[in-house]
């Protein structure tokens, strides 16, 4: 009786830390937002990527609509960061997008829409 409490309770153990690795790994995705910001008639474009010890390969696209306006890639490794502009229309709506691999692994950020 105690021999199968204790495999009850192994199993139990080996479950709960399962799902915790499982949970740790949920919460450590990546979470990558471009910012846009426009001053006239010039966007500004930037990313921010921080994952210490890691290759980042990146491209940030601005998009007006299906219109592939601009983009820019870049590596680095632990730490990404871009910023360039652009001239645009006012009045004109536009779509900041983010992707790339961190370590492989792809990932694709938020994407950020705004009118000029």
């Amino acid at each position: 009786m105690i021999q199968l409490k204790r495999i009850l309770l192994t199993i139990v153990l080996v479950s709960i830390l399962a799902s915790s690795s499982v949970m740790s790994a949920a919460v450590r995705a990546i979470s990558v937002t471009p910012t846009l910001t426009f001053t006239g008639t010039t966007a500004y474009c930037s990313v921010r990527i921080n994952e210490i010890g890691k290759q980042i390969e990146a491209t940030l696209e601005l998009w007006h609509g299906t219109i592939l306006v601009d983009s820019w890639s870049g590596s680095a490794t632990s730490y990404w960061v871009i910023a360039r502009n652009h001239s645009v229309i006012s009045g004109q709506t536009y779509t900041l997008k983010v992707s790339g691999t961190i370590d492989g692994v792809p990932f694709t950020g938020n994407p950020v829409t705004k009118t000029c």
